[in-house]
């Protein structure tokens, strides 16, 4: 099985509803070859190189593995701490639609379309890199717009690589104390690429 989370985009200011549904699993492992089904394969022009996001929906496959190994580097797809210990798949489902649909919902006008994001990796680092080494948050997804109207995809999949580096030892400690925890960041560092993604900016 794996899980998708929908929300409509709607004037996003104080948060988003979420609704969870589950469908029929994925069969790949691979990142990014048959991550979303963009049939009918043909896709249309985009009138507009501003898109406006009116549903968003996060996928997260079930093959991608976890781990809760407090390793520098976890051999797994999702690595996540800061949550209280759970199904932390649903922990990342969240954080990325909450931060996708941040970062979209900035863009009032433009072609409607709706979302579908497919999580491919997300590492966040363990307790014991945060409080020495740090490393890297290794963050990968697919996204698909299609229009609202019609169906269909307006450009082909794209995907996203959102890695940025991860604080460790005083600096982590310092970046807590100012509440800039690794969800914060995370949330801040897809957000911001997102916005620029539907307004045509892609400059990193």
């Amino acid at each position: 099985m794996k899980m998708v989370l929908k929300t409509k985009i709607a004037k996003y200011i104080a948060g988003i509803a979420l609704a969870l549904s589950v469908t029929a699993c994925a069969s790949t492992q691979a990142p990014t070859k048959n991550a979303i089904n963009a049939s009918p394969a043909q896709t249309i022009e985009a009138q507009q190189p501003v898109y406006k996001v009116e549903q968003l929906s996060v996928t997260i496959p079930e093959e991608l593995t976890v781990s809760e190994a407090n390793t520098f580097v976890p051999r797994a797809d999702i690595v996540w701490r800061e949550d209280p210990r759970g199904n932390r798949k649903h922990q990342v489902q969240a954080i990325m639609a909450n931060a996708i649909a941040e970062g979209v919902s900035q863009v009032a006008e433009g072609q409607p379309v709706t979302m579908e994001v497919r999580v491919n990796l997300f590492h966040a680092v363990t307790e014991k890199a945060r409080y020495t080494v740090g490393g890297k948050h290794n963050i990968n997804f697919d996204y698909l717009l299609r229009d609202v109207n019609t169906g269909l995809p307006v450009a082909e999949i794209k995907n996203i690589d959102a890695s940025f580096k991860a604080h460790g030892g005083r600096k982590a400690v310092a970046a807590e104390q100012r509440g800039e925890t690794q969800k914060v960041r995370i949330t801040q560092r897809v957000r911001d690429i997102m916005y620029k993604e539907m307004i045509g900016n892609t400059e990193s």
